[in-house]
């Protein structure tokens, strides 16, 4: 008997190798669908579910990616997701790029556990398939976008931002 993927382990595979995957394989195509099919995503992971004749509990609007300008040199395009139900499914993904698709960058924002106090986790998956963990992050005020913002900059670039100074009363 073939065991068939059940909700988690469809939604793992889909965050977790399914588009790092395809974000390092087809680069710009990759960037390009995310921007001009905005059901693409619910429709990728439906199919995953029809396949493993699962029922998906998910709609279309839980599904979002948003394509920004975060510096002259590098774009981001922050995937939504469903909200996770348990660890180590994620919020959103980060994928940071340069306009020639030379420095690139697969973040993900992943649920936490109560030995971290349930605060999310920033990972991110490199080219050659390896998870990295780079500690827990804030959903708050951008927190996680900025914490993957600052890792991205500086490994790629060597930029790091300037941390406001604490003002004197």
């Amino acid at each position: 008997m073939i065991k068939t993927m059940d909700r988690h382990e469809i939604r793992y595979m889909f965050e977790h190798r399914l588009l790092p995957h395809w974000f390092f394989e087809k680069k710009f195509a990759f960037v390009g669908m995310l921007h001009q099919d905005k059901g693409i995503l619910y429709r990728i992971i439906n199919g995953i579910f029809e396949k493993e004749v699962a029922e998906n509990p998910y709609t279309v609007d839980m599904f979002g990616a948003s394509l920004s300008k975060i510096t002259d040199q590098a774009m981001t395009v922050k995937i939504s997701f469903p909200e996770p139900e348990e660890e180590p499914l994620c919020y959103c993904s980060y994928l940071f790029f340069d306009e020639k698709f030379e420095k690139t960058g697969y973040f993900c924002i992943e649920k936490g556990n109560t030995e971290g106090g349930m605060c999310p986790f920033v990972c991110s998956w490199t080219e050659d398939g390896n998870h990295r963990n780079h500690g827990q992050c804030g959903l708050k005020n951008d927190g996680d976008f900025l914490r993957c913002a600052d890792i991205y900059m500086e490994e790629m670039y060597g930029m790091t931002r300037k941390k406001k100074e604490k003002m004197e009363d």
